[in-house]
C-alpha cells in the first residue's frame, strides 16, 4: 500500500472535524477537559493557526493522493530539553488494521530526522485501559517512564495514565 505522511492541509480540516464531531467517547482518547466542538470555521482556523505556531505540527496518513486514514500530531516542543509530546488518532472504520503501526513509524522517522527540531526525545500518554495503544508504543520500543494515579476520568470511572518516552538513540529507524 502507498501510505505516506502529509502535514496538515486546510482542505483537511473538514475530515478531521467530521472525526471528532461523531467520535462516540472522546473522553477515551484525551485526560484534558472535554470542550464542545466549535463550528466548523472555528475549529479549521485553530488547527490551521496551531500549526503556523510551529510548536505543534499534525500530520495525517493518507492512502494514495486523497484518502484521509488517521492523524499523528506533535505539540509542546520544548526547545531546551529537545523533546515533544505527541498524539495519534484513528477513527473507529480505521482501527485494527495495522494503521496506528504505520502511522506511527513514518512519524518516528519524520521527526527524528528533522533537523531544525533536533529532537532528542519523543513522549506520549495514555490511559491504562487503552491497551492498543500501549501495545503500540511498546512494540516501537517506548518505555513507561511513570505512571500519574487516579489521573484518567471517564464515565465508567477512573484509572491511571501511562507515560512512555523513546529516546532517538533506541530509535530504529
Amino acid at each position: 500500500m502507498d501510505y505516506q505522511l502529509v502535514r496538515l492541509q486546510e482542505s483537511h480540516c473538514f475530515i478531521l472535524y467530521q472525526w471528532d464531531l461523531t467520535e462516540p467517547r472522546r473522553d477515551l482518547y484525551t485526560c484534558r477537559p472535554i470542550a464542545p466542538l466549535p463550528e466548523f470555521t472555528v475549529y479549521s482556523k485553530n488547527l490551521i493557526n496551531r500549526v503556523q505556531s510551529q510548536r505543534h505540527i499534525i500530520y495525517c496518513l493518507t492512502q494514495g493522493q486523497k484518502k484521509i486514514l488517521g492523524k499523528i500530531e506533535g505539540f509542546d516542543f520544548n526547545s531546551r530539553n529537545k523533546s515533544m509530546e505527541f498524539g495519534y488518532y484513528l477513527p473507529p472504520a480505521h482501527r485494527g488494521h495495522g494503521l496506528g503501526t504505520v502511522m506511527l513509524r513514518l512519524f518516528l522517522a519524520e521527526m527524528f530526522s528533522n533537523e531544525i527540531l533536533d529532537l532528542h526525545k519523543l513522549y506520549a500518554t495514555t490511559a491504562e485501559f487503552n491497551t492498543a495503544s500501549i501495545r503500540l508504543l511498546k512494540h516501537f520500543g517506548f518505555h513507561v517512564d511513570g505512571v500519574l494515579r487516579d489521573h484518567y476520568w471517564t464515565v465508567e470511572g477512573v484509572t491511571a495514565q501511562l507515560h512512555f518516552s523513546l529516546l532517538r538513540a533506541e530509535a530504529s529507524l
